[in-house]
């Protein structure tokens, strides 16, 4: 009997120490869970700060894009006013211009036999007639 009762004590120290070892492990298996637990979260809490981070990156992106859009708009009409304004002022110089020429070229057409018998008048010594002659200017063949 001694050896029965011998038996039954390392027998249920044994049992005592596979179920202080199962326990020991199930405490082990469980922190082990929480901690994967703690850093999944961590990582996706992480992941989601990235991610913020990123979108916001993308937002100031798109309104400096924006921004730069409207100022090359603006400026590219102002360069369209500016060369429209100097291409307007180009024809009016145009205009004036061929005014002037086409002035000067009627005056050329019309003053210009009157202008040179007005020189002969003046000049006595182009061929000014006789004082008494119906005509002025009868001594030189201009034409």
């Amino acid at each position: 009997m001694p050896f029965i009762i011998g038996s039954l004590i390392v027998g249920g120290l044994a049992l005592a120490g596979s179920v202080y070892t199962a326990d020991q492990a199930r405490k082990q298996a469980g922190k082990a869970r929480s901690d994967a637990r703690a850093q999944t979260s961590a990582m996706s809490a992480q992941a989601a700060k990235q991610l913020s981070v990123q979108q916001e990156q993308a937002k100031v992106a798109r309104e400096r894009l924006n921004f730069e859009i409207g100022q090359s708009s603006e400026s590219r009409s102002r360069v369209e006013q500016e060369a429209a304004r100097t291409a307007q002022q180009l024809e009016d110089q145009q205009r004036v211009m061929a005014e002037e020429e086409s002035n000067r070229m009627r005056q050329m057409r019309r003053g210009g036999f009157r202008s040179l018998l007005s020189q002969e008048r003046v000049n006595p010594e182009a061929g000014l007639g006789s004082f008494g002659s119906s005509t002025l200017g009868s001594g030189t063949g201009l034409r």
